[in-house]
């Protein structure tokens, strides 16, 4: 008996093509698989792409970074590399530079590439040559080929390095760039001990083989070591890359529930047309199981001619839309793996699983009454049942997206009760509407008629309709979001110099210098410390967990200052800032640090400072926004505190067009500072910010375009229903065009409440965005709220101009007869 219904659900689905309602399905699950095929594929890319560009800047896919030199054995698989980068002194004739030297060894680096001018054939310098920024050849007046002295040794300048990844960490890696051969670094005498050198080890391999051994030194961390991986420690990148990522996850999860929206949409439409197919069925002897069991396989037979044709159009579109705009990706872009491939259409199926199992359970109950007179489909504990499994799978799907259970069961289920209140909400404002315009339109009472009989399938239309609009609203609002948190993390005024070093008795002609040219950069007290105990208890003996003592600023001596005024780029989040000098040392400590500590308002936190121990009370904590080229601190000091320490001066400031020339005069005029260039560094953080901004406006395209479509099938489906009613209407005596104006008028008021209801649910979805995924500020939109109303109202009546048939006699008499 298998076998026949098998045969049957075959036959079925081949010849149900004639239907209207397995056609919209069909073309729902092609969709939808389609777009999850094509945004799974493109984000695998982009993600791809994306973090080799990170490994650009590191020079490799990760990065070991000690105070002492050490060589760590590795697996065949995985390259590696060394490098110890100091600041110090170079000579050429009468003139001196500080610069920032790198002795690596070969091969360096192991992601990413050197630009030379001219272009280097080894991947290091020769022995006795080094390379080095354009600024230093500026500077002190060279060309290539002249010699400089650094130590006991001299080094002929062959190459300028134009730009290069692996800059390393602190201020030593902002100073103009040198490099150099380690094997040559002996000879030099310039590293004995207590100098301030960095070791670092570069690996890189494959990203398995990378996770294996970052999880291995990562659990084997010493205290003088730091790890560095593609994601995290990126003060000025990290976060804006996370975000790429997460809004390319993001855009497939809205796919996902886009299809989800118009498949279920689809299945409740085929479902309520095979009343009474499958009454008829079970009145010739078939039993409600093998019922069951025959629109599973024609789901099944449907799913896999849309999951070839959707695969391959995935794949085909997400190929060519690479090519298209391939110079805006960063580049490589590898291929998508395997698993990216298949999703659309396992996703797809596991769509149709989750959504068509309640539905056709429903329908194996139908009666055989349904051949005479039209019957709902009764419901039970087992269909409900099916319907909560069917919810809890989305959920999982969900949560593959977001890496999260419960902001995935928080996502479905603020959708899906949003869905049922907007639903009850939109058929409620639509009556009101019709029943005020009843009078005062010609087509009024036929409106209110059609709302009236309709009110249940409104119900579920508006809230189609309004999550479909939330998805696609949410998704253009985050980005705008994203884009304008990425933007202002490099506004046009960024600085692109730092000053440190300023002696207490150059700060007053600085001033002078820096006013005269129209400059007034903040100038920062600054003396390192390190933090020695907590409310009067030793450091070490304080308990901490793991994860607390392996934060940064714990681990070495920290920048500390005093000011009366809290600096521009930090936001206080709990406590007071103080007012003038307080009678005792007060500090405000980063929220960061702060939770390191487990320190709060109130808390004493010791420091040693050379030789003396400084006792101080948390007054307030703040939020720092690491990103911005400016001098940031963990620890601020009140006045007062500090003020009797030797201490020395920082500031940044930007410096463009004539007056970079000021920067030649304030190393002539102050030569004890140090000048440090962060344009190269400015500009890669720059360029892989514009890398991000592209891609995301790709997604965002691709899931607009896919959404419309969406829209359209949904927006086709109703309309279909509308041709009866239609029909009836003109056969009764309206004119095709008094018809057609009451279906765009029907769409016009649908689209204007729709999009207001989808401008309240968008904004508490952002909410939980922004505050759950992206991490970024909230903000109200408040332009969303006029122009979403707008548009959905034309979108819809658009659409339905453009996809609305009109019907002759003839054409009604049929449909009327038919139906």
């Amino acid at each position: 008996m298998s076998q026949a219904v098998l045969h049957l659900a075959r036959r079925q689905a081949f010849s149900s093509l004639r239907s209207p309602e397995w056609r919209a399905l069909l073309a729902a699950l092609l969709v939808a698989i389609s777009l999850i095929s094509l945004l799974t594929q493109l984000g695998d890319r982009l993600e791809q792409s994306l973090n080799r560009r990170t490994a650009e800047l590191l020079g490799a896919d990760l990065v070991l970074r000690a105070d002492k030199p050490a060589v760590l054995e590795t697996q065949s698989a995985i390259r590696s590399s060394r490098v110890a980068q100091f600041p110090t002194m170079i000579e050429a004739g009468d003139e001196m530079m500080l610069v920032s030297v790198r002795a690596v060894t070969d091969p360096y680096p192991l992601r990413g590439s050197i630009v030379t001018e001219p272009a280097q054939r080894p991947d290091i310098p020769e022995p006795g040559t080094a390379w080095a920024e354009p600024r230093i050849f500026e500077m002190l007046q060279l060309e290539p080929g002249d010699t400089v002295q650094l130590g006991y040794s001299q080094f002929r300048l062959s190459h300028r390095l134009i730009s290069s990844p692996d800059r390393g960490s602190g201020f030593r890696s902002f100073s103009p760039g040198l490099i150099m051969r380690s094997d040559a670094l002996e000879a030099t005498g310039v590293i004995a001990p207590g100098s301030r050198v960095e070791y670092r080890q570069l690996f890189a391999g494959p990203a398995d083989a990378v996770a294996a051994l970052e999880e291995q030194l990562q659990a084997d961390l010493g205290p003088d070591e730091r790890l560095y991986s593609l994601r995290a420690d990126q003060p000025m990148t990290g976060r804006a890359l996370r975000n790429a990522e997460l809004y390319l996850r993001l855009s497939a999860l809205f796919a996902l529930l886009l299809g989800a929206l118009t498949i279920s949409l689809s299945l409740r439409r085929y479902n309520a047309a095979q009343h009474s197919r499958a009454a008829l069925l079970l009145s010739l002897g078939l039993e409600n199981r093998q019922l069951l069991l025959l629109y599973g396989y024609q789901l099944l037979f449907g799913w896999i001619i849309c999951a070839l044709l959707g695969t391959a159009l995935g794949f085909g579109l997400q190929q060519l839309l690479v090519q298209l705009i391939g110079d805006l990706l960063p580049q490589p872009v590898p291929q998508a793996g395997f698993a990216a491939m298949g999703s659309g259409a396992l996703i797809g199926l596991l769509l149709l699983t989750t959504l068509g199992l309640p539905a056709f359970y429903r329908l194996s109950q139908v009666s055989v009454v349904a051949l005479f007179r039209e019957t709902s489909l009764p419901s039970s504990l087992r269909s409900r049942l099916f319907q909560l499994l069917g919810l809890g799978l989305l959920a999982g799907l969900m949560s593959i997206y977001i890496e999260s259970l419960t902001l995935a069961l928080l996502l479905l289920g603020a959708l899906t009760l949003s869905g049922l209140v907007v639903g009850w909400l939109a058929q409620a404002l639509l009556q009101r509407l019709a029943q005020g315009l009843r009078h005062r339109m010609r087509l009024g009472s036929l409106l209110l008629l059609r709302i009236r009989q309709q009110r249940k399938w409104h119900r579920l239309q508006a809230a189609t309709m309004t999550l479909l609009l939330t998805l696609l609203a949410t998704l253009i609002i985050a980005r705008g979001d994203m884009l304008q948190q990425w933007r202002t993390q490099f506004p046009p005024d960024t600085p692109n110099y730092f000053l440190i070093n300023i002696q207490p008795w150059e700060k007053e002609p600085l001033d002078q210098l820096f006013a005269s040219n129209a400059l007034s950069p903040v100038l920062y007290p600054m003396i390192r410390g390190r933090i020695s105990s907590l409310n009067d208890t030793p450091l070490a003996e304080v308990t901490l967990s793991t994860e607390q003592r392996r934060h940064n600023a714990l681990r070495r001596e920290l920048n500390l200052t005093w000011s009366e005024q809290m600096p521009e780029n930090n936001n206080l989040l709990s406590g007071s800032w103080w007012q003038g000098a307080p009678s005792e040392p007060q500090i405000s400590v980063e929220q960061d640090l702060a939770a390191a500590l487990g320190v709060s308002i109130g808390d004493r936190v010791g420091f040693q400072v050379g030789s003396q121990l400084i006792q101080a009370r948390v007054s307030n904590i703040r939020a720092v926004q690491w990103e911005s080229f400016t001098p940031n601190f963990y620890v601020i000091f009140s006045p007062g505190a500090l003020d009797t320490l030797p201490a020395t001066f920082i500031t940044a400031l930007r410096l463009d067009g004539e007056q970079r020339t000021l920067a030649r005069t304030l190393l002539q005029q102050f030569p004890t500072l140090t000048l440090i260039d962060i344009d190269q560094l400015l500009n890669q953080a720059q360029a892989l910010i514009e890398k991000l901004v592209d891609s995301s406006s790709m997604i965002l395209l691709l899931t607009l375009l896919a959404g419309l479509l969406l829209l359209v099938v949904t927006l086709m489906q109703e309309l279909e229903r509308r041709r009866y009613e239609s029909a009836l209407l003109q056969t009764l005596g309206a004119t095709p065009g008094q018809s057609r104006q009451l279906d765009l008028l029907e769409l016009l008021w649908l689209g204007l409440i729709c999009g207001a209801l989808a401008a309240v649910a968008s904004e508490a979805i952002l909410w939980l965005i922004h505050a759950r995924v992206l991490e970024i500020p909230l903000r109200l939109h408040p332009l969303s709220w006029l122009l979403l109303p707008v548009l959905s109202a034309l979108l819809f009546t658009g659409i339905g101009a453009l996809i609305r048939k009109p019907l002759d006699q003839a054409r009604c008499y049929s449909l009327l007869k038919a139906s």
